[in-house]
């Protein structure tokens, strides 16, 4: 029971840690602060499914004799269960506000 544990914490940590790391900036103030610690929160809840996924995938390999149905089950649930997080954080990142560069000028609709 443990080892799932350590495995899904690690896996959290590091997909977090990710889009610390490489997601783009956001602007600043608190809906920017939000959305950027609910994308990396998806993030990580993304990678350690998908880590969890691999796992028991592992685990019923080595205990059952079907291994085609198994493997393909799994796949299918963790594509789905990871991929549906990615697309959360993904939607959410493209909601978020970005930071306004210097070159950037507002366009009047009206005019």
């Amino acid at each position: 029971m443990l080892i799932p544990v350590l495995i899904a914490a690690v896996c959290f940590f590091a997909g977090a840690a990710a889009g610390v790391r490489w997601l783009p900036d956001l602007a600043e103030g608190p809906v920017g602060g939000l959305a950027f610690f609910v994308i990396c929160g998806l993030l990580g809840a993304a990678l350690a499914l998908l880590g969890l996924h691999i796992y028991s995938i592992v685990e019923d390999l080595n205990n059952f004799s079907e291994r085609g149905a198994i493997l393909a089950g799994g796949l299918e649930n963790m594509l789905w269960d990871s991929g549906s997080l990615l697309g959360l954080a993904t939607v959410v990142y493209l909601l978020a506000p970005r930071v306004k560069t210097g070159g950037e000028r507002a366009v009047d609709i009206a005019a």
